[in-house]
């Protein structure tokens, strides 16, 4: 049985997208950050570092969502949602999927560095830099592997989504229609009615 430590209002919600485009059973545990339950002893001795989500599949551990998108995609995907190794999209698809988290993430998140000695320091680059680089990268479309739909698109994707929603985006044609066909596909929209219920909104 694949168990995800799930936390509704969290990033949690990327890998439980990733789970429900690939169709497998799995079991939700309430790991609720609000309640602090990630902080608890139990799930520290599951993922040290004190975060949802992570994933138990019969025993073998996940912690970080790309690398949990990464394994289910291989274990349960491959050759669909995954490229193959003898694949030449594989390479183009593990790109964006650590760019997800190594890229995207910070130079949408952290405030720009203001030195340039600071700016040296930022791995993840200039967020000027890395918004061209998507742009230029769904260009061609409509998903990051051109017309096939990967777990690229929900690693990427589903942070981009949160990121979009929260105005960190810039107003350009192609991320707006990028958004709206992550937001079009039946399991992202499954995955968001979990992760935001219609009480997170309510005064």
């Amino acid at each position: 049985m694949i168990r995800l430590h799930f936390s509704v209002a969290s990033r949690a919600f990327v890998p439980l997208w990733a789970l429900e485009e690939l169709g497998v059973p799995y079991e939700l545990v309430d790991t609720d950050i609000r309640t602090k339950k990630h902080k608890a002893p139990a799930y520290l001795a599951i993922n040290p570092m004190g975060k949802v989500p992570a994933l138990d599949d019969d025993g073998v551990i996940v912690t970080e969502t790309p690398a949990i998108c990464l394994y289910l995609a291989d274990k349960y995907g491959a050759g669909t949602l995954a490229p193959g190794f003898g694949d030449p999209a594989r390479g183009p698809y593990l790109k964006w999927c650590v760019f997800a988290t190594a890229v995207f993430e910070p130079a949408c998140w952290v405030p720009p560095a203001l030195t340039e000695a600071d700016r040296s320091g930022y791995g993840w680059g200039a967020r000027d830099t890395m918004f061209a680089a998507l742009e230029q990268g769904l260009t061609p479309g409509p998903w990051l592997l051109g017309e096939r739909f990967s777990m690229a698109d929900v690693a990427l994707g589903g942070l981009f989504a949160i990121a979009y929603f929260n105005t960190r985006i810039p107003d350009r044609p192609v991320f707006a229609a990028y958004n709206e066909r992550l937001n079009a596909r039946p399991a992202y929209r499954r995955a968001a009615a979990r992760t935001w219920p219609p009480e997170l909104f309510k005064p």
